[in-house]
């Protein structure tokens, strides 16, 4: 009779709960999954001991979060320039992408950022009109500024006729000759400065440019000597009436390389500083996707719970002194997680006990150590 009647009172209960939540919307993201699993719910909240989190975060331990920190590609570049071609490798041309530019004058002063959108439809393809990016002249090589420091350092200036990375090969007498270039950067204008170089030393070097076909054109050999302390550098005028930003931008690829190349103008010289970040789409159901079972199963509940409070987990199932368990779900390989043990929505016994947990739920994975 009893057992009737808190069976009447619990069902009362669960139709209670359910139009109150329906009607009132208080748990707007808890409704939109019990349209496909009101099964699922209706038997959660009908346990005799519930979890804390199964009548309105459902998307805590299921839905996969937006990542906000999902740059994937940061660039900066620190010399003054009026113009850059940047090469993103790490860009695929089947994803969308939003991008993020802010120029900055030698005044330290920037406009609002400059927000652009990248996906495929409006990506400039490669034309005819290309071949004015093809490289056939380095110029006005310049000695600009040589440094004491705790090294030696040398700025070294040059111009090409286009858009063209900046390499330098450089050594000294009697020893082999080393590298320095700025990767996945194109500019008409050239800087690069050598650090580390030794005091009251002779230098010899070349200024090296590849357009984006790969063309190479090479200077004359020149030379410096660190023993000389100078600069032929000159200040650039400080206009505080004009804020710098991006004038003009252009996506575009080229059938050679994979990637694409970002082409920016700005208003007057200026340093670079570009951001750009995946477009994570969200699906109409699970948002941006469900989480992975081993991350759902163990490192959700770990935020709660510590790892020593009860069996191991992430550890296979399967030993000398444990079998496969039986009635217990894991995870691929036999994979022991806090579901194998314990119902995530509750459960009929404490702790959410999938069996009694002082002998039966032991007993389905070392049945060999209770028949002994």
């Amino acid at each position: 009779m009893y057992r009737f009647l808190f069976l009447i009172i619990q069902l009362a209960l669960i139709s209670l709960l359910l139009f109150n939540t329906a009607a009132s919307g208080s748990e707007g993201e808890s409704n939109l999954c019990r349209k496909c699993h009101e099964d699922v719910y209706v038997k959660a909240i009908s346990y005799r001991y519930q979890h804390s989190v199964v009548r309105d975060k459902c998307i805590l331990c299921h839905v996969r979060p937006e990542d906000n920190d999902n740059t994937i590609v940061q660039f900066n570049v620190p010399t003054l320039q009026s113009e850059w071609i940047l090469y993103l490798d790490q860009l695929a041309e089947d994803r969308e992408y939003k991008a993020e530019l802010i120029v900055t004058d030698s005044n330290g002063k920037s406009y609002s950022p400059k927000l652009i959108d990248i996906a495929p439809k409006n990506l400039w393809k490669q034309s005819d009109q290309m071949s004015s990016l093809t490289l056939k002249k380095l110029s006005r090589v310049t000695v600009d500024e040589i440094e004491k420091r705790g090294f030696a350092r040398a700025t070294i200036s040059w111009d090409t006729d286009v858009f063209a990375t900046s390499e330098i090969e450089y050594r000294s007498r009697g020893e082999r000759g080393s590298t320095f270039k700025a990767n996945d950067l194109y500019t008409k204008d050239h800087r690069i400065i050598l650090d580390g170089l030794k005091h009251k030393s002779r230098y010899y070097f070349r200024a090296v440019s590849r357009d984006i076909y790969g063309n190479t054109v090479k200077s004359e050999e020149y030379a410096f000597d660190t023993a000389e302390v100078f600069s032929h550098r000159t200040e650039t005028g400080r206009d505080n009436a004009i804020l710098p930003m991006v004038e003009r931008l252009q996506v575009f690829r080229i059938q050679k390389n994979r990637g694409l190349y970002l082409k920016v103008s700005a208003n007057k010289p200026s340093e670079i500083s570009v951001r750009i970040k995946d477009i994570k789409k969200m699906g109409d159901n699970h948002g941006f996707g469900l989480l992975p079972a081993r991350y759902s199963r163990i490192d959700i509940c770990s935020k709660c719970h510590p790892y020593d409070s009860s069996h191991p987990v992430g550890v296979s199932a399967i030993s000398s002194k444990s079998n496969m368990p039986d009635g217990l779900p894991t995870i691929e390989d036999g994979i022991i997680t806090c579901v194998t043990c314990h119902q995530p929505h509750g459960g009929s016994r404490k702790y959410y006990s999938r069996f009694d947990f002082r002998k039966d739920l032991c007993m389905r994975c070392h049945l060999q150590k209770y028949s002994m």
